[in-house]
């Protein structure tokens, strides 16, 4: 079962435990997107009940349940959102992935992506961003590690 109802300093003492960090909200719409440019889900342009865990009323499940996208990652578009390292910032987000995908310095709220076993198909595409406190906890919130690479010196 993915780990949930954890406060984004929570998350983020995990990963690091772990040797990694949460993922940039940039990194994680990459990830979450495996590839597919202009579209709004994991797998395409059209949602399918089929493929995801969303409107339901019985909580989360075990990770793994559906098809992984094409970089091989599960549930980018379901079952929980997740916290993500950056601060909100309503804007900055459109205005600025490519030039500063490390996100604002300081903020209030902090970032969740990717819908959750709750959440309308609306809510679950790869591009739908939310903010909340980041003390919070809920059933819907979990989070996924990140781990940077070190580029290779020559």
């Amino acid at each position: 079962m993915p780990v949930y109802n954890v406060s984004w300093d929570d998350a983020q003492a995990y990963c690091q435990a772990q040797g990694g960090r949460l993922p940039t909200e940039a990194e994680w719409e990459r990830a979450a997107r495996g590839g597919l440019e202009n579209q709004s889900f994991p797998w395409g342009d059209k949602f399918d009940a089929k493929l995801v865990r969303s409107g339901s009323e019985l909580g989360p499940q075990e990770e793994g349940k559906y098809k992984p996208n094409a970089f091989g990652l599960y549930d980018m578009a379901s079952n929980l959102s997740e916290w993500i390292a950056d601060y909100f910032e309503r804007d900055y987000y459109a205005k600025s992935p490519a030039t500063d995908p490390a996100g604002p310095r300081q903020g209030t709220y902090r970032i969740i992506r990717g819908g959750a076993w709750s959440d309308s198909p609306q809510r679950v595409t790869v591009y739908f961003r939310n903010w909340v406190r980041p003390t919070q906890r809920h059933a819907n919130i979990g989070f996924r590690c990140a781990k940077s690479i070190q580029a290779a010196v020559r």
